[in-house]
């Protein structure tokens, strides 16, 4: 296992060629000398490739799913070239299919049902063993686990991984086997790599195996570039490679790599969270090299790398995910060594980890029930700058139900004056299930989770609270006869503004949610500036 815009784009597809030519290319292990890697361009509208329209069925355009794909599901999982070379690029039907299958999620009402049974006939149907295939099959299975279909997508994963394994993705000269290593197609191809790598990772959570596939080889494909890089319409800068990054904590000088490279340690650490949490006996020392690794990561984070979003309000996605995986990843290590206990009204282990009995620690329970709370803090804390959860990845789904059931357990150790803090981060949560699941069923189950574990446990205190309303908002009268008291009036301070005095008002605190603290000691996050 490994440890750790737009514009007019130059297409490097070459044209179809005949086999006396494809056998003067490099060869690719398990592949015939007579079988090219790369499909070959082909006319917009080839004759193989049927129209997508069928006669007395509600068929949507395909420009508006693919734009869909791209606006939404892509951001998160940007393996296909960018959307200014998609037409130049003339994917194959299957994979084409495939794309408007994910679009098709983004429209209320729109038959997902006929798509997604067009593509499992082509799919199945199909005897293509090329990169495309890979991509197909990948993006094809996150769109079932996010639709809550996991055995399928356990099947579709696999298919995916056997392809890219038995042609040698994983091998540094793949990419750039038969086209330029800095092409477009080629970084499409190392970040396929990556990403089968870290939904291999991501699909382990919930579904509880530990095989980790892409795991199992040596890391020889070269790191992904920027996504400014990858869009900007040229050449992208020659990969690094993993080593170089391993190394970057002993570097004289602080060097910055690419978000999708804090995205893949990120998911490695995960991985081996998953690992630890999964071994009937290991030493103590082993989860304190976990432990090590949480801290390490945020501490050796570039400070361009620590916010999640640009001066003009762009989210950077990978740094998203990133920092989401760790949160996740932190949460999974201390919940189940902490004395939280599970609040879950039925059983349903998809979302509140389970372990065994006795697991290795170097901490008391109530260090790591501080340290799941501080995580699950983090995760809704990021999840509020950018809550739009439909274009962020679906992997986000069980993460955010476990945020907010982390709260709510918490809500029943701390005190009651913080019980506001914890039932509105609990109703952020809430809030953004609620508007994904919509798009995924996934989050229709995680939603439903959350809420059913809140009303259980929350609505006892919320109507405790609201009995006597007026106790808590309205301010208490002060008595002019009381000399060393000051009346509100006296209270607020002058302000000044375009030679003015401005007499702000004084708020009564009870407006105000108490905090549960003031300031994290188990944080090595900085808070975020908002200012």
């Amino acid at each position: 296992m490994l440890m750790p815009g737009s514009g007019s784009v130059q297409n490097n597809v070459t044209p179809s060629s005949t086999p006396s030519q494809r056998r003067a290319q490099p060869s690719l292990p398990h592949m015939t000398m007579d079988q090219s890697p790369w499909p070959a361009m082909l006319p917009r509208n080839h004759t193989d490739q049927p129209p997508l329209e069928t006669a007395g069925r509600s068929w949507i355009s395909d420009d508006r799913l693919l734009r869909l794909y791209y606006e939404n599901f892509h951001v998160a999982h940007p393996i296909l070239v960018p959307s200014s070379s998609y037409n130049d690029r003339n994917y194959p039907y299957f994979l084409q299919l495939v794309v408007n299958f994910v679009g098709s999620h983004y429209i209320p009402s729109s038959p997902r049902q006929q798509y997604k049974d067009k593509v499992a006939v082509e799919l199945a149907s199909s005897p293509d063993r090329s990169p495309c295939m890979i991509q197909a099959w990948l993006i094809y299975s996150i769109a079932l686990y996010s639709r809550g279909e996991w055995p399928e997508a356990q099947t579709a994963f696999s298919n995916s991984i056997e392809i890219a394994l038995e042609l040698g993705m994983n091998r540094w000269e793949f990419a750039s086997a038969a086209q330029p290593e800095r092409s477009l197609e080629a970084e499409s191809m190392r970040r396929t790599w990556w990403e089968l790598y870290i939904i291999d990772i991501y699909m382990a959570v919930p579904l509880k195996t530990i095989t980790f596939r892409c795991g199992t080889v040596p890391p020889e494909v070269g790191l992904p570039c920027e996504e400014s890089e990858y869009n900007g319409g040229c050449d992208v800068p020659k990969p690094r490679m993993i080593l170089d990054f391993k190394r970057r904590v002993f570097a004289p000088e602080e060097t910055v790599f690419s978000s999708f490279s804090y995205r893949i340690d990120a998911t490695t650490i995960l991985c081996r969270v998953l690992v630890l949490n999964r071994l009937r006996e290991c030493h103590r020392d082993h989860f304190q090299s976990v432990e090590n690794a949480l801290v390490s990561w945020i501490n050796h984070l570039p400070p361009k790398k620590l916010d999640i979003v640009d001066p003009y309000g762009n989210v950077d996605e990978m740094m998203f995910q990133a920092h989401l995986t760790i949160a996740y990843a932190a949460m999974l290590l201390h919940l189940p060594r902490s004395d939280l206990q599970p609040i879950l009204s039925q059983p349903d282990d998809r979302f509140w980890p389970g372990a065994p009995a006795h697991l290795s620690s170097t901490f008391t329970r109530l260090v790591h029930s501080i340290k799941a709370t501080e995580a699950s803090r983090r995760m809704s804390d990021s999840i509020s700058i950018c809550p739009n959860i439909s274009k962020h990845t679906p992997f986000v789904i069980p993460a955010l139900a476990l945020c907010g059931m982390i709260q709510i357990a918490t809500s029943t150790s701390h005190s009651e004056e913080c019980f506001d803090h914890h039932c509105n981060r609990v109703t952020l949560i809430l809030g953004c299930l609620k508007s994904t699941k919509r798009t995924w069923n996934l989050a229709e189950a995680a939603y439903q989770c959350v809420r059913s574990s809140a009303s259980d446990i929350l609505s006892d205190s919320m109507e405790k609270q609201n009995a006597e309303p007026l106790d808590r908002l309205i301010p208490t009268q002060q008595t002019p006869s009381d000399p060393g008291r000051t009346t509100p009036a006296t209270r607020a301070a002058p302000n000044v503004m375009d030679g003015h005095d401005l007499v702000l008002p004084e708020l009564s605190p009870a407006f105000l949610d108490p905090t549960c603290y003031n300031a994290s000691f188990f944080s090595a996050m900085p808070e975020f500036d908002i200012n």
